[in-house]
């Protein structure tokens, strides 16, 4: 797991720019869904529900935004962090987690398909 230097800031660390997604816009890694929440052309952060209690350091990942028929396939990745997501909710039933991921080696038909991603869904700066 990264362990970050006390003095390194989050945005010091990160190679591109980090962008807010809009609603709507889903990760599947294998069958569990999961609501992207902000985004760069290195990696990305989602919002999930765990089905399993297994932790692949190694994935592939998969997007989806229903309401512009948007399907990018087998997108290389590696688990960054996975922690539990806070809420405000008192007696929530479900755990929810936010799971970071680093992308992998991308094809250039994947970077380009996560550009076109980027153009309909980025929202300014995370």
């Amino acid at each position: 797991m990264f362990k970050p230097n006390a003095n390194d800031s989050v945005s010091d660390r990160r190679s591109h720019t980090r962008f807010r997604v809009r609603k709507g816009a889903l990760a599947f890694f294998g069958a569990v869904p999961g609501e992207i929440t902000d985004i760069s052309l290195s990696g990305m952060s989602v919002k999930y529900v765990p089905l399993d209690k297994e932790n692949r350091p190694d994935l592939h990942v998969d997007f989806f935004v229903p309401d512009q028929d948007f399907f990018l396939a087998d997108i290389p990745c590696h688990l960054v962090s996975d922690v539990e997501f806070p809420t405000d909710a008192p007696f929530m039933a479900v755990q929810v987690k936010r799971l970071g991921i680093k992308f992998g080696t991308l094809t250039p038909g994947q970077r380009h398909g996560l550009e076109k991603f980027f153009q309909h869904n980025a929202l300014p700066e995370a």
